[in-house]
């Protein structure tokens, strides 16, 4: 476990002590480094390691342009026979994941009030569980994340062209269609019909690349008492109890949600919670777009308290963060897949999963 707690402490040295200075540049960038190979070039860590092995096994076989959707979403499949070709297969694969997943997670976090305390707060879970594990959804919510930092920079169009991006790499993506229509600046009943044709728009893809089936059996319908998510609640409210602080403290929401996105994001993740209940799996899988909300909310939290307490309340967000993620690495029942921590770099060739390992 050392590894994890040695990564997230250094984290928590920055953000303690950083507090709203924007970051040296070169700290910055060595710090991204090092994550992205930590996280990137993971051997054998994350319950979905076999599956993908199998799923760059599958695309290794593929023999026609057609046959890349039975393996994954589309641009993720070309993602997989790029690793196979490489000759690197998972590696090469998950590397590339996981620096697009942090170029996003730190483009977010640099516009945030305190960046490294922004770091911090996605740490636990975004970082540790997601990332190390959900790689197709990881790289997908890095776009996004990516995304939202540039929101309202960007055209609709644009918007929507980077979205159906990140659905290339996992379709759950094109939730955020949802608040491209809510964005737009028209009458309430032309916002109505725009919704309605983004999800009906989304609804087609899905049927037309055989993927609402593969959802509905993995998060929906499909779900029996043996594949429900236990952790679910937990995983949700990471996210919903940061978002309730828009009723809790009114008097801050232009700190803590500055801007309309990041205000509908928080009524997403309170929304979310009584899913739990019907589609454990699927409320997990969906509270893992909305981790730009606690992000945000926890980087922003201390800048609510006279600047004297700000350095405590800053050192009791970061042991709060390292004590949860210490916590899910002890009990959760995914974890024994994290542990123990190895890396490609220390292991001998032969050791390494190149092509498929039943």
């Amino acid at each position: 476990m050392w590894p994890f707690v040695a990564m997230a402490s250094l984290v928590a040295v920055a953000a303690t002590t950083g507090g709203a200075r924007r970051p040296q540049r070169v700290i910055w960038f060595a710090s991204l480094v090092l994550f992205t190979i930590f996280v990137g070039l993971r051997h054998k860590v994350g319950m979905d390691w076999n599956n993908y092995l199998r799923m760059i096994d599958k695309a290794s076989r593929i023999d026609s342009f057609d046959r890349v959707l039975t393996v994954s979403e589309p641009l993720y499949a070309l993602l997989l026979v790029w690793g196979d070709w490489t000759g690197f297969g998972i590696y090469a694969v998950n590397l590339v994941a996981t620096l697009i997943f942090f170029m996003g997670l730190y483009r977010f976090a640099r516009l945030t009030p305190e960046p490294w305390l922004a770091i911090m707060a996605a740490f636990p879970f975004f970082v540790t569980v997601v990332a190390m594990s959900a790689n197709r959804q990881a790289l997908a919510a890095g776009i996004l994340i990516w995304l939202i930092a540039d929101w309202y920079k960007l055209s609709v169009a644009k918007r929507v062209i980077w979205i159906f991006v990140a659905a290339g790499f996992h379709f759950s993506a094109l939730l955020y269609l949802a608040f491209v229509g809510w964005e737009m600046r028209i009458r309430l009943w032309i916002k109505i019909i725009a919704l309605s044709v983004f999800a009906a728009l989304a609804v087609y893809v899905l049927q037309s690349t055989g993927q609402a089936d593969y959802y509905d059996s993995s998060y929906g319908s499909g779900q029996t008492e043996d594949t429900q998510s236990s952790g679910a609640w937990i995983h949700v409210s990471i996210n919903a109890l940061p978002a309730l602080f828009y009723f809790l403290l009114p008097k801050y929401r232009s700190v803590l949600f500055p801007n309309s996105l990041l205000r509908l994001m928080a009524f997403a993740a309170i929304a979310t919670l009584p899913l739990v209940a019907i589609a454990s799996t699927a409320a997990g899988r969906i509270s893992l777009y909305w981790y730009p909300v606690s992000i945000w909310v926890w980087s922003a939290f201390p800048q609510i308290f006279s600047p004297r307490s700000r350095p405590l309340v800053r050192a009791m967000i970061s042991l709060a963060m390292c004590a949860m993620m210490v916590n899910w690495l002890l009990f959760a029942n995914s974890s024994h897949a994290h542990l123990p921590y190895q890396n490609a770099l220390f292991l001998e060739a032969w050791q390494l999963h190149i092509g498929f390992v039943p």
